[in-house]
């Protein structure tokens, strides 16, 4: 039976647990607890040389493999899940001299997404985190002897939707069926809570969870195997990777001083990348251990000799001793960001510290002693515990959780599997509903981490759902579309992080003509503006998980629900419709041409929505051929003002009008050259669907009288909506018409013609001329 199991993806390190009577972390291949989230991608020659394969490997011998080749080695990718390439401190990461892996635009994608290249090929964040996932999950096979196919896996509390969305993809890659995920501080206090926390007690807890590449925040209350979440905060880009890169930086300037070098980093570049490699490998490694070591230690000692060469050729060895006062100095910066998040967290939640009853410390960097410290100055040195499995903890609360969400587990009593609807074991008779009630997690409250906005017409922005809701949740507001006969949506979703907004995803609706007309036909009997509404559902469920439904108002059976758009090829190509939507309204182009150009894209956007697979992430290339080929085509039909939709519409409309006049032969082939064109509109090639327009029009050609006819009613119509009182004379010629036409009286034909035909292009040349505009905002 496959098990259960919770996995602790971290920054830095990460680990798997299982729980079956007591909680038990699974020890990878290599026989160790924790995993370091280093994943190295490796060229392997086939037998006989001809040729060469890639394979990923995971873990530590990844992270040795660092120093031989770094380019190709990737660490602390969970920074970059979720993000976006302009994100200022992914910027700051690419303009980092010690970061030598490439990473840039996804090639199809948007800068709202990200790939590192590894061996001149692109690999996304989810794709690299799950080689950790399949790691973690194949040891933990090779230990229990059975799969672990299901988990609850952790991510930090201030992950918005974008990134735990990426989280679920990589699990998705890796196979991993997801229960739940779990945000980090919460996973600590559910391992902490279970053991220390009495069933009678009702405690507020503060998790401060200081990891390798984030520090999380979260305020639980916690009581009788409730946890209920009251806010989150902290900082995605702040962590003992931060810590790393100060020391670095002390060290090399140190250096630097003492061997009177002016710029170190130009020398460390002019190395050939083997030495260069290898010494930042070796920098990287010491860092981490002399951090450690001033854990317990008043001083570390850090020596990388014989690597590096000066100018001249002579060998340039670091040697560096550093104290913890000057270890303190330089993060102090680092620990004052830390307690300033803290500080804001309470102010948001409306909670001082002395409400506080337990600070719970966990994370690699919660054991350095000056961040205890001013912990301990803030809420008092009683009430701060440091996590005895600091590195451990998170992984231990997810399996608890896993355990919980689990169908079957193991009994307590005889270690036999029970239900978990059973309230006592049928095999020793248990009392099952005690023990989960003494020792379980009966339920989470979990909380939004952030505020969530939409983004109105002319860019004013309205709060959808508030920071620090309780989970699940969800919003519906009503929305006006801009324009009457709008058929265009499009919105743009974002949180606010620390002040910032951040993009969450953007959502494109198209609505067809069909709909469209019953909509406004339903407005037309009612006292409601003619203006569409509307109704827009936000959902955001226990994993903080996103998503949105939309319908109609004035048609509720018409859902429009959408994932969000979040800087794969898809928005690539909402951005191209976007452009030529922009570009059409600046060019002031006839309504027909934007009414055909609207029809296309409706019909696009449908394409557009298939392109991505929801569960993998991964392109769907006959969707994103076929949306590509679609953009394309609306593009060369206005530039060349060729109209299909408005010459489908006329053509059918003369063959419904004026049947008679034409043989029961020749409107079947009539239809058919119809049928074809609206066929070639949604699948065919441009040439294709040009061939089919220009053989409609050849059609309608061969028809004279019927495209004079199809004029007098135009110039009729516009007459109604302009001038009704001559609307009357063309109802007249057009009588008169059809009646000499059926007759052959071509000498009435002509009399009437003659007469008529003038007030008709007058009539066309003075109403008949207007410009279009393409709206696809809401407001409120």
């Amino acid at each position: 039976m496959s098990k259960s199991v919770g996995i602790d993806l971290g920054t830095t390190n990460s680990a798997i647990a299982i729980k079956k009577i007591q909680v038990e972390i699974i020890p990878n291949k290599e026989n160790e607890t924790i995993t370091p989230s280093c994943v190295a991608l490796r060229q392997k020659k086939k037998m006989l040389g001809l040729s060469e394969k890639t394979e990923f490997f995971v873990g530590k011998h990844a992270l040795e493999w660092l120093k031989q080749d770094p380019a190709n080695t990737v660490t602390a990718v969970k920074r970059l899940m979720g993000r976006s390439f302009d994100n200022p401190e992914v910027q700051k990461l690419i303009s980092d001299p010690r970061q030598v892996i490439t990473i840039r635009r996804q090639t199809r994608g948007t800068e709202n997404s990200l790939v590192l290249v590894l061996n001149k090929k692109e690999y996304t964040p989810e794709a690299i985190s799950s080689e950790i996932l399949k790691k973690l999950c194949t040891d933990a096979h090779a230990y229990l002897k059975d799969t672990a196919e299901f988990a609850v896996i952790t991510v930090p509390a201030y992950f918005n939707d974008k990134q735990k969305h990426a989280t679920r993809t990589a699990a998705a890659l890796a196979g991993i069926k997801v229960q739940r995920l779990l945000p980090e501080p919460t996973a600590a206090a559910i391992s902490f809570g279970v053991d220390q926390v009495n069933d009678a007690d009702v405690n507020t807890v503060l998790v401060f969870d200081f990891g390798g590449g984030t520090f999380d925040l979260s305020v639980l209350t916690i009581s009788g195997g409730q946890f209920i979440e009251q806010g989150k905060g902290g900082n995605m880009w702040l962590g003992g990777e931060d810590i790393d890169r100060k020391l670095m930086d002390h060290l090399l300037e140190i250096t630097a001083r003492e061997n009177d070098i002016e710029n170190i980093q130009t020398l460390i570049d002019q190395q050939t990348d083997r030495v260069k490699n290898q010494f930042l490998g070796e920098l990287k490694g010491q860092v981490e251990q002399a951090k450690i070591r001033l854990s317990q230690d008043q001083e570390a000692y850090i020596e990388i000799l014989g690597l590096l060469k000066d100018e001249d050729g002579d060998l340039l060895d670091v040697d560096v001793t550093l104290t913890r006062d000057r270890f303190e100095t330089l993060v102090q910066p680092v620990v004052e960001t830390a307690m300033n998040l803290t500080r804001r967290l309470l102010t948001d939640i409306h909670i001082p510290a002395d409400l506080i009853d337990r600070v719970l410390l966990v994370g690699g960097s919660s054991h350095i002693p000056c961040i205890i410290a001013a912990v301990q100055q803030m809420f008092g040195a009683k009430k701060v515990l440091v996590h005895d499995r600091p590195m451990l903890a998170i992984a231990e609360g997810a399996a608890i959780l896993s355990h919980r969400l689990s169908e079957t587990y193991e009994c307590a009593g005889c270690g036999k599997s029970v239900t978990q609807t059973d309230t006592s074991c049928s095999h020793c008779g248990f009392d099952l509903e005690k023990h989960t009630i003494d020792q379980g997690v009966l339920d989470i409250v979990h909380s939004t981490a952030h505020d969530y906005y939409v983004v109105l017409e002319n860019d004013e922005k309205y709060l959808f759902i508030e920071k620090n809701t309780p989970l699940p949740c969800e919003q519906t507001e009503v929305f006006k579309l801009v324009q009457e006969d709008q058929q265009l949506v499009h919105m743009r979703f974002f949180n606010r992080v620390n002040e910032i907004e951040e993009s969450i995803g953007d959502l494109w609706l198209g609505i067809d003509d069909e709909t469209l007309n019953k909509c406004l036909d339903n407005l037309s009997d009612s006292d409601e503006s003619a203006v569409l509404s509307i109704e827009i559902t936000l959902k955001i469920d226990e994993n903080n998980l996103v998503s949105v439904d939309a319908a109609l108002r004035e048609f509720p059976d018409v859902h429009l629900s959408r994932t969000l758009s979040r800087g794969r090829a898809d928005e690539t190509l909402f951005r191209k419709v976007e452009t030529m939507v922009n570009e059409a309204n600046e060019k002031q182009l006839s309504s027909y041409i934007m009414d055909d150009m609207t029809t296309r894209i409706v019909s696009t956007i449908q394409d557009i929505h298939q392109v991505i697979d929801p569960d993998s992430g991964q392109v769907v290339e006959p969707a994103h051929q076929l949306a590509e080929m679609k953009i394309e085509k609306t593009r060369r039909f206005s530039e060349n003002d060729i109209t299909c939709y408005s010459t489908i519409y006329f053509a059918q409309d003369a063959l419904d009008q004026f049947a008679m006049l034409i043989s029961n032969e020749d409107q079947a082939r009539f239809q058919k050259k119809i049928d074809h064109l609206k066929q070639m509109n949604l699948t065919g090639s441009y040439e294709e669907n040009l061939s089919a327009y220009e053989d409609l029009c050849r059609c309608i050609d061969d028809y004279p009288d019927i495209v004079l006819l199809m004029q007098i009613k135009k110039a009729r119509e516009l007459c109604n909506q302009h001038d009704p009182d001559q609307a009357g004379t063309f109802e007249n010629a057009l009588s008169k018409l059809m009646g000499a036409i059926i007759k052959q009286d071509m000498e009435l034909t002509k009399e009437v013609l003659d007469e008529i035909m003038p007030k008709v292009n007058k009539t066309l040349n003075e109403f008949d001329r207007e410009t279009g505009t393409i709206q696809k905002g809401i407001t409120r």
